[in-house]
C-alpha cells in the first residue's frame, strides 16, 4: 500500500522540523486535521469548515508579509494549471530555510482524469502541466521530484537541484506526458522517499 498524502507531509513535517504548516485547498479538512505541526493554515475560499482562513491562494499570499515563512507547505487548490505554477511559486517564496512544498494530484491515473475541465469521479485537472511549469521555474533553486503514490505527490524539497525536462509547448500533450511520464514527473518510488527524508534530515 502507497503512502497517502499526509504521510508524505508529516514525514516532511519532522524532517525539517517545521513549526508553521500552511494548506493551500482544504476542502472538508481529510489531509489538514492529520497534519501535526505546532501552528497550521489552511487556505479555502469555499466555506470550508476545515479551514482557517477564507480566501482564494492568490488573494492570502498577496497579504502576506515576505518576511512571513511556513516550513512545509501543501498545495491542493484550483486543479489549473497557471494557478497550480502560481501556488507553488508563491509558496517557495514563503518558505523557511531548509523547507519543503508538497503538490498533490501531479500523476492523473487516465486521460480523463487529467483535463482541465472537471469530470465525474477522480480529477486531478492539468495540474501535471503546471507542475512541470514550476519545476521548470525551481530548476536552479531546489529539488524537485514526484513520488508515485496516491494520484502523484510532487516534492520541492531543500536539496541540491537535478536535471528537468524542457519539452516545447507543442509537445505539452497527453501523449507526450504518458510517453515521458518518469522524466516529466521525476518519477521516485514510495520506498525511496525515505532515502529523500534522510537526505533532508542530514541538512
Amino acid at each position: 500500500m502507497g503512502l497517502a498524502r499526509w504521510d508524505v507531509v508529516n514525514a516532511l513535517v519532522s524532517a525539517t522540523g517545521a513549526e508553521r504548516y500552511l494548506e493551500i485547498g482544504v476542502q472538508g479538512g481529510e489531509c489538514f486535521r492529520r497534519i501535526s505541526c505546532r501552528e497550521k493554515v489552511g487556505v479555502d475560499p469555499d466555506g470550508s469548515s476545515a479551514a482557517t482562513v477564507h480566501c482564494t491562494s492568490d488573494h492570502f499570499f498577496a497579504g502576506l508579509a515576505p518576511t512571513e515563512r511556513f516550513g512545509v507547505v501543501f498545495v491542493d487548490g484550483l486543479h489549473h494549471r497557471e494557478q497550480v505554477c502560481r501556488d507553488v511559486l508563491n509558496a517557495y517564496l514563503h518558505l523557511a530555510p531548509g523547507g519543503a512544498i508538497v503538490v498533490h494530484d501531479c500523476d492523473p491515473p487516465t486521460e480523463m482524469s487529467g483535463r482541465r475541465e472537471q469530470c465525474g469521479g477522480v480529477w486531478c485537472g492539468d495540474v501535471w502541466q503546471g507542475w512541470l511549469d514550476a519545476r521548470q521555474a525551481l530548476a536552479h533553486r531546489a529539488y524537485t521530484c514526484t513520488v508515485a503514490t496516491d494520484l502523484g505527490c510532487g516534492l520541492v524539497l531543500p536539496l541540491p537541484p537535478g536535471p528537468v525536462p524542457q519539452p516545447a509547448e507543442s509537445e505539452r500533450t497527453w501523449e507526450h506526458f504518458v510517453a515521458t511520464r518518469n522524466q516529466w514527473l521525476g518519477v521516485v518510488l514510495p520506498d525511496d522517499f525515505q532515502a529523500l527524508v534522510e537526505a533532508c534530515l542530514a541538512r
